[in-house]
């Protein structure tokens, strides 16, 4: 669900603090830090900020590598009358997930704390900003998360934080914490910039209320927060919120400063509408100004995408020499199938009858998923990745449709995985060689090309793209004749090397390839079993049998079991996962199946 939100600060505050960072020593070359310990600027109240170990902060490393530095700064929220874009301070490095640097000053004589400040991410740099407050330097308690602030537009924008605790009123000294994490590597970084903290000036309340945040929750519901806690009569009164949609409002509740109003009917799906607010009061009986707020429920129609196919439309992918997100949200509301899985990001592929795509899932919004699952109604962005299309996930998939599915690889020729302009319409598909060979030697190393023959043919075209897949580190079967089975995948990237625009096959895991040891024959001889999902016991139906082999789904047997004079075999024993069985009567192969067991 979106909202467009539009937010001032109230009248009457004025700037307890600042910092605009511009006197700072460092350099955005990366090669070396900045001060660990910077005070407010002297035009308003005393601050000192720390990120060295003190009040409450982390002690960010500003060597070689550093943690903290200082970036190209902005002119954005500069609380002065002659603005300076000289510099910003900066958290970077994937080796600061988790620290926290400190802003420390006094709130005495204010009350009503908010915070504006400028920022600008990186793409590996960190997701999310966390805020909190202590009055002791110890006890910090979370105010709010932002995430999404690894953007990829090289702009600054514009964020508010709201500190509506009574605590913090008139206290003689604050704490406010920054914590940042999600960085994917150290090159990564979140610069920050004219960070200013306002206040109302303490002594009775004669402040009006004023709205600080609305967003669409549910097809029915909107929340309301405000900047501080509210009177409950006029807080839940309904004619004080009206929408210019035909809606209109139900319920209201109040917790604290925030107000949830159901509506009927339903919000209509990507339709744009206006929502009014009034007379709503504080406690101490100010009244509001009335506001008017943008708002929007799921995503336009013309964002929605039925299949991959459509969505893979909606991004020009043929540059192979950028990596550019959409600022977009997709919603792709039909069945995908999961075709691979990767720890590494969170990595997966999805396949339906149109097309596929990879997922980059650094955030893990889509949770933990297997090859074979079937789902639906997932919420994305797109990236060009250096030619090669990608789907960044936003929220959670709306629908879990089933279990174990089949996907069918498409059989190609070497000569074929060698024409980008044949292949960039199978993108991520999943793709069978037959009758090859590799000619490279050695072990297998993630991120390395291996040289393939057919018919003929060789090119540098099987890549471990995975970086946790199983057969990294063995030996490569050489010279062995086999069919090989993987996605397809293209980038002008691997590792630090850059080569010329061209589509790989990259094997998932072991059983992709005959020439390796493992349950590679599943497949080819399948059989059901049934319950299937199980939690315990499973059926053999049509085989006779006198043994199993269980493999994991990495290839790796992990069990065997007599069926002499039974049908059952038991996974009372085994995790929660997906399961091979190689079913053999007197040594011979008579059956495979794949078994999930719950």
């Amino acid at each position: 669900m979106f909202c467009f939100l539009f937010v001032t600060f109230s009248f009457g505050q004025e700037i307890v603090t600042a910092w605009t960072f511009d006197g700072l020593t460092g350099t955005n070359s990366g090669a070396s830090g900045t001060e660990k310990v910077i005070p407010a600027n002297s035009e308003w109240g005393a601050g000192t900020f720390y990120a060295d170990g003190t009040n409450g902060s982390d002690n960010l490393s500003n060597e070689a590598s550093p943690e903290i530095n200082a970036f190209n700064g902005t002119t954005m929220n500069d609380p002065r009358t002659t603005t300076d874009a000289s510099k910003a301070i900066a958290i970077a490095n994937s080796s600061a997930n988790g620290k926290s640097v400190v802003f420390k000053f006094s709130m005495t004589g204010f009350q009503n704390l908010e915070l504006s400040y400028a920022q600008r991410g990186t793409a590996s740099g960190f997701s999310t900003e966390t805020w909190s407050y202590s009055t002791n330097g110890t006890d910090f308690t979370v105010v709010e998360t932002i995430s999404g602030t690894n953007q990829t537009n090289s702009e600054f924008v514009m964020r508010n934080v709201y500190f509506t605790a009574a605590a913090l009123n008139e206290a003689s000294e604050v704490y406010i914490k920054l914590t940042v994490d999600g960085a994917t590597n150290a090159s990564g970084n979140n610069r920050i910039d004219n960070v200013v903290f306002r206040a109302n000036l303490a002594g009775p309340d004669v402040y009006a209320p004023h709205v600080t945040n609305v967003a669409v929750t549910s097809a029915n519901t909107v929340a309301v927060s405000f900047n501080e806690d509210l009177d409950n009569t006029t807080a839940v009164a309904l004619a004080n919120y009206s929408f210019d949609n035909g809606c209109t409002t139900s319920n209201a509740s109040v917790n604290g400063n925030v107000v949830n109003v159901t509506v009927t009917p339903d919000f209509a799906n990507g339709v744009a509408f206006n929502m009014f607010i009034q007379n709503v009061a504080d406690v101490a009986g100010n009244v509001m100004t009335p506001d008017t707020f943008a708002l929007m429920y799921g995503i336009p129609t013309e964002f929605m995408c039925a299949d991959i196919a459509t969505l893979r439309s909606k991004l020009d992918f043929t540059s192979y020499s950028v990596n550019v997100q959409d600022t977009v949200e997709y919603k792709l509301t039909g069945s995908v199938i999961v075709t691979a899985t990767a720890v590494y990001n969170n990595q997966k592929v999805l396949q339906d009858e149109t097309g596929a795509i990879l997922v980059y899932d650094q955030s893990n919004v889509l949770g933990s998923l297997e090859v074979g699952d079937e789902i639906s109604g997932i919420y994305c962005k797109l990236t060009n990745y250096f030619g090669f299309l990608e789907l960044v996930p936003t929220r959670p998939y709306e629908q879990f449709v089933d279990y174990y599915q089949d996907v069918t690889p498409m059989v190609i020729t070497l000569s074929q995985l060698n024409d980008n302009s044949y292949m960039i319409e199978h993108q991520a598909e999943l793709i069978e060689l037959d009758n090859v060979t590799i000619t490279s030697t050695g072990n297998f190393a993630k991120l390395n090309r291996y040289d393939l023959s057919q018919n003929g043919v060789t090119a540098p075209a099987l890549y471990p793209y995975f970086q946790d897949v199983d057969y990294l580190t063995l030996p490569i079967p050489t010279g062995v004749e086999q069919n090989i089975t993987g996605v397809n995948f293209a980038t002008t990237k691997i590792g630090s090397s850059n080569f010329d625009f061209r589509y790989y096959i990259v094997p998932r895991s072991i059983t992709d390839m005959t020439g390796m040891t493992g349950v590679q024959d599943y497949g080819k001889m399948s059989i059901s079993v049934y319950p299937n999902p199980t939690t315990a016991f499973v059926t053999v139906n049509d085989v006779e049998a006198t043994d199993v082999e269980i493999y994991d789904i990495n290839g790796k047997k992990v069990a065997s079991q007599s069926m002499q004079n039974t049908n059952m075999v038991s996974l009372q024993s085994m995790s929660a996962g997906s399961y091979f069985f190689r079913l053999l009567k007197d040594g011979e192969l008579v059956g495979t199946a794949k078994v999930i067991k719950r």
